[in-house]
């Protein structure tokens, strides 16, 4: 009896472990913590935010600068440009959210601040 209360004491205090260190890390093989996938994420999103600005703002600055492409097609073309960039920028309001919220706060959904700016972010962006 008293082995079996013995070996269940040293269970719980072995399977104690730091919140800390477990939700950035990760403590199990091949486990993706909640953190992680929120810096690859924001990464991934950053990457792309930049590709979108640069190839979108040199469309739009040679179509500009080129008066022989001042052409209806190309109007048309450069207003879903300047969409794309209105995108892009959000996106880079909306990446450092994801690390703020996910990787440097608790993201406890009893937050009034967390919970106001969740439901903003399922309001779809401009297309």
């Amino acid at each position: 009896m008293t082995d079996a209360v013995t070996s269940r004491q040293l269970d719980v205090e072995d399977s104690s472990v730091n919140a800390t260190t477990a939700t950035v890390t990760g403590s199990l093989p091949g486990h993706v913590s909640p953190a992680n996938a929120a810096i690859m994420r924001a990464t991934i999103l950053l990457t792309m935010t930049i590709f979108n600005l640069s190839g979108n703002g040199f469309t739009l600055i040679t179509i500009r600068l080129t008066p022989r492409l001042w052409t209806k097609t190309n109007f048309i073309l450069a207003s879903m440009l300047v969409a794309d960039i209105m995108t892009g920028v959000t996106m880079f309001w909306y990446s450092p959210f994801l690390l703020v919220v996910f990787v440097f706060n608790d993201p406890c959904r009893f937050n009034v601040a967390i919970t106001f700016t969740m439901s903003l972010m399922k309001i779809p962006a401009p297309p």
